[in-house]
């Protein structure tokens, strides 16, 4: 559902059975990482093209100002707090593009912030072209 998201600390069963549920859900999954020391973001080709970007790393804002409005503050707060404490998180929203059909994402991951650079890293899902 549009608007949903949560975070568990250090909570790496929640970050499997979120990402086994969107699998049986025959969703498309695809990689993605931020390294904490830079912001920028490496996602896969699939989730720049849903997202409207080009091939370069982008940042958190080019990423939430394709969500919807209503749904970005909610994004932000939780990857806030997912690079305060090493945690798992979700959220999902819909992506609303001025020349394209809006489309929901979902976006698995889990933070490591004890690590020495800290880093973001998980999965965006897109439900199936028929989905």
């Amino acid at each position: 559902m549009p608007g949903f998201a949560a975070i568990q600390a250090e909570e790496t069963r929640a970050h499997e059975q979120w990402t086994q549920a969107l699998i049986e859900g025959s969703h498309v999954l695809e990689s993605w990482t931020c390294d904490l020391s830079t912001g920028l973001f490496s996602i896969g080709a699939k989730a720049r093209a849903r997202h409207a970007l080009g091939p370069d790393a982008h940042g958190l804002l080019d990423l939430v100002r394709r969500y919807a409005k209503e749904d970005r503050q909610t994004v932000l707060n939780v990857l806030e707090e997912a690079t305060s404490i090493s945690s798992s998180f979700c959220y999902c929203t819909t992506i609303v593009l001025d020349d394209g059909p809006r489309s929901r994402i979902f976006c698995v991951g889990s933070s490591e912030i004890a690590a020495a650079k800290g880093r973001l890293h998980g999965v965006f899902a897109f439900p199936p072209l028929n989905g």
